[in-house]
């Protein structure tokens, strides 16, 4: 016979459940193998003989967080191949962190750089092609800001990529040019990176397992169960089934394909019938991901005006209107949920519009297409949302870093527009779902962390926008879970569902919301194990 597990007893914590409900104090969580068997106060809930008790007095227990956006295994491999430019404050910085990088490197070998801002810096521009050169002529540099949609090459990467004066711009892409000799700058935006890609030494499969040990390792740290990965390619799928496999996949993950390969994927995911949802409670195929415009850092979000601070734009469309609306069709047709990414007003409605057009054709109730982002919104907008039952799947991280007085937001956008900014408030007042994550992977480390999420949420720098502490845990629990068809199976802390939690070392509720940010993760548990602890 096997041995008997014990239950776990979780006591005397403020709880915070994820339905939206007030929080408990003095709380009692019983877990009994993988699942939540009783939830109450102390004066409701019996603790069973025998228990394991972890006593939770003074902090805070609530759901284990659910990434919605998240380029996971990228963020696993770039921690520990990518110069992290997070903390320069200026050109300059950059270029020495890149140099002490190449010391000892081989002629030839590629060196990537991600994660400045350089709306911070007295520079005020972006680094280019000639700042590059000055640090190496022989090895190919590619440098990326923390917001992505935008890459800085020197020469050599240029040359490898054969662009010149004379290469056009791709679709959906532009390569920056010195208006007086038509000379590339080394600035490539959108689609244009794709000419440097293709180029450039390709990911290998163990890399990606490597990356999927060392994200899942960051995940749990910060009292994250669940990710959706954005954007994943053939490669990271297949890497994940064999993560899955050999059990070193310690979160559950579900998986957005790429729209690159999303024609020959559709065609091949009708023959085999396979709909969104297929899988595991550890590894499920999710979303078509797609894209509309790029972000507001490389003034290439889509908008109806133009940018603040540079008037010759609006951004740049990634995809024409006809190829996303018959591509969101086909999709939505196969049963599959698609997730778009749209950032400016002019990218937003472009997405509603595709979703329309596809709901029209096949009227479906609870189809859960998403918005990545969903940034400016009017209140046109939001209502048609809310008519369509959208979701919008959001980054507060982002309004924590970027929203405040002079920030870049303000930059690129101005007084006026910056009102529309990431209006969380808005939205949860309407009853629409809206699902948080961190976008990490094209930014440093730092966005992942959901209890900064949190803190930037509630102290939203639009005081119209700001939400409840309750309302923010939500978004980040069982919003989530929602937005990948869960909500039955995880995502609050109720009886039956998965015991998936997570404890924070203070009491939330009863600290300045201020001080949030500031606050850690003492436990986390998955399944009904813990999977790590400050201890």
């Amino acid at each position: 016979m096997g041995m008997i597990e014990q239950d776990i007893v979780i006591k005397g914590g403020t709880l915070i459940d994820g339905t939206g409900a007030p929080s408990i104090s003095d709380s009692i969580i019983v877990i009994s193998g993988t699942k939540i068997a009783k939830v109450g106060s102390l004066e409701e809930v019996d603790v069973p003989k025998n228990a394991k008790i972890i006593d939770a007095t003074g902090k805070t227990v609530i759901p284990s967080f659910i990434d919605s956006h998240t380029h996971f295994i990228l963020m696993g491999i770039r921690t520990q191949t990518t110069v992290d430019l997070s903390k320069t404050k200026s050109i300059s910085e950059v270029l020495n962190q890149v140099k002490k990088q190449m010391i000892n490197l081989r002629k030839g070998t590629w060196v990537t750089g991600h994660g400045w801002d350089e709306s911070g810096w007295k520079d005020k521009r972006y680094p280019t092609k000639d700042d590059l050169d000055k640090v190496s002529q022989e090895n190919p540099i590619i440098l990326t800001p923390y917001y992505g949609h935008l890459m800085i090459v020197n020469t050599p990467a240029l040359i490898l990529a054969k662009i010149t004066n004379k290469t056009p711009n791709p679709p959906g892409g532009k390569i920056d040019r010195d208006p007086g000799t038509n000379e590339a700058t080394g600035i490539l935006r959108e689609e244009a990176m794709e000419l440097i890609e293709a180029v450039k030494p390709t990911t290998t499969k163990e890399e990606c397992l490597t990356g999927i040990k060392k994200a899942c390792e960051i995940a749990l740290r910060w009292g994250c169960a669940s990710v959706h990965d954005m954007g994943s390619k053939a490669l990271d799928i297949s890497a994940y089934q064999t993560a899955l496999e050999n059990g070193f996949l310690k979160v559950r993950a579900y998986v957005m394909p790429d729209a690159q390969f999303t024609e020959t994927m559709l065609d091949g995911l009708k023959v085999l019938g396979v709909k969104t949802r297929f899988g595991d409670e550890f590894l499920r195929l999710g979303a078509i991901k797609m894209y509309i415009d790029g972000s507001m850092g490389s003034r290439t979000a889509m908008f109806s005006d133009p940018y603040a601070d540079d008037p010759s734009t609006c951004g740049l469309f990634t995809i024409t209107p006809e190829v996303l609306e018959k591509r969101v069709i086909k999709a939505h047709k196969l049963g599959m949920q698609v997730c778009i990414h749209a950032i400016g007003d002019k990218g937003i409605d472009m997405a509603l519009n595709a979703i329309e057009a596809a709901l029209k054709q096949e009227p479906r109730m609870n189809h859960r297409h998403r918005i990545e982002h969903c940034e400016v919104v009017t209140e046109e907008q939001i209502k048609k949302i809310k008519r369509l039952g959208i979701i919008p799947s959001m980054q507060p991280n982002f309004i924590g870093e970027w929203g405040q007085p002079g920030g870049m937001y303000e930059q690129r956008l101005g007084q006026n527009r910056l009102k529309l900014c990431n209006p969380f408030k808005k939205l949860l007042d309407e009853g629409i779902r809206v699902a948080f994550g961190s976008d990490c992977g094209y930014c440093p480390p730092w966005p992942f962390n959901p209890i900064y999420g949190l803190w930037a949420a509630i102290n939203h720098p639009i005081k119209e926008s700001r939400i409840s502490l309750v309302d923010a845990v939500k978004c980040y629990t069982v919003n989530g879970a929602y937005a990948s068809f869960e909500e039955d199976l995880k995502g609050s802390i109720e009886p039956g569902k998965l015991a998936d939690i997570t404890i924070l070392t203070e009491d939330l509720v009863s600290i300045s919301p201020e001080d949030i940010k500031d606050v850690k993760v003492e436990m986390a548990i998955i399944n009904g194990k813990v999977h790590w602890s400050i201890y």
